[in-house]
């Protein structure tokens, strides 16, 4: 399965100036644990599990807006 989420969150807003005027940030391996992601839930579910990999196949990207991108395999 291939999920990708996108929300705003307002309290990572970011001036552009000070990230050499670029207004988008792709985020380091692990943000993910520091930042608020909302739980996706299937309703009736019979059995779910995640594969378990050497590396995560995550990616996030923050936006100046606050919009945060994020892809997980």
């Amino acid at each position: 399965m291939y999920l990708r989420q996108q929300w705003l969150d307002s309290r990572l807003s970011f001036n552009p100036a000070a990230n050499y005027n670029s207004t988008m940030l792709k985020l380091e391996d692990k943000a993910w644990n520091r930042i608020w992601i909302p739980e996706v839930v299937f309703r009736n579910e019979k059995m779910a599990s995640f594969h378990d990999v050497s590396t995560a196949n995550r990616m996030m990207r923050l936006h100046d807006t606050g919009h945060v991108w994020y892809v997980a395999k």
